[in-house]
């Protein structure tokens, strides 16, 4: 059985036409070939090899038109990998940042990323954050860790001649 994409009304050929003269997406260009070598007569095999697709693409994409029409050009959107963190949690997060750690019965003054890390995982906030994470999520809070800043004075009368 040999599978052909749908007669194409002259509009359409039009469009996909144009596609392929001034589209910069690769794969509007590839998929309109596809579909013009379909309505030419080529194979699904010939077609594989022009475009350098597999023939199982190559149905998938003359099926795709079939059903939908020109719609099929276009990369169906993609939703990619969850988000790990809700808003919740990234609020809870802000919050614990920005309380000091001596109120939570942390033997230290400030936080740093490392520190804030530990007692987020320690109290179960959260199973487990990355430092580059952690530090994504305060960003995106507005909230900012600073580092303690210290300098001695030195007591010697002589300083300034021995600097000299």
């Amino acid at each position: 059985m040999c599978l052909y994409a749908r007669d194409l009304s002259t509009s359409e050929g039009q469009q996909i036409q144009r596609i392929l003269r001034s589209s910069k997406s690769r794969i509007k260009i590839r998929r309109g070939q596809v579909i013009l070598a379909s309505n030419q007569g080529y194979k699904v095999p010939a077609i594989a090899e022009l475009v350098h697709y597999s023939p199982h693409h190559v149905r998938v994409i003359i099926k795709d038109f079939n059903q939908r029409g020109l719609k099929a050009l276009e990369p169906k959107p993609r939703p990619g990998r969850p988000p790990e963190f809700t808003e919740d949690d990234k609020a809870i997060i802000a919050e614990t940042a920005k309380c000091p750690p001596d109120l939570l019965d942390c033997p230290f003054k400030r936080w740093s990323l490392e520190k804030l890390r530990e007692y987020l995982v320690q109290e179960k906030i959260v199973p487990t954050i990355s430092i580059e994470t952690l530090r994504t999520i305060l960003r995106e809070k507005k909230v900012k860790l600073r580092r303690t800043k210290t300098w001695k004075e030195c007591n010697d009368p002589n300083l300034k001649s021995k600097k000299n």
